[in-house]
């Protein structure tokens, strides 16, 4: 289970990087890499609530439908770029929070 928390904590702190990047660089390149490794990590995380191969492909489907519609809704408020930006900083500061939770030490 390690392993799919990994790829999905890199993926998206990549994506949310490029997606920031995006906002000053306008290679549309960016956009598209930024917005897929998002929808990677998003997938992954989706897929990573259930155990049952069926149960996690649904939990997968169903995370990128929701953040679909959150982007629809999001696209009425901001240009795409400044959208992208948005959601990259918000994918690399949960990546930040959840490193830094987990290394910290247990309390009892």
């Amino acid at each position: 289970m390690r392993g799919l928390e990994l790829a999905t904590w890199g993926a998206a702190l990549l994506g949310g990087i490029v997606l920031v990047a995006h906002l000053f660089v306008a290679d549309q390149r960016f956009g598209w890499v930024g917005w897929g490794l998002v929808g990677v990590a998003v997938a992954l995380a989706g897929a990573g609530l259930a155990r049952p191969r069926v149960l996690a492909l649904m939990g997968a489907i169903g995370a990128l439908t929701l953040g679909w519609a959150v982007l629809e809704v999001g696209h009425e408020l901001a240009s795409e770029r400044q959208l992208g930006a948005v959601v990259g900083g918000l994918a690399t500061l949960s990546v930040a929070v959840t490193v830094l939770r987990s290394s910290r030490p247990d309390e009892a």
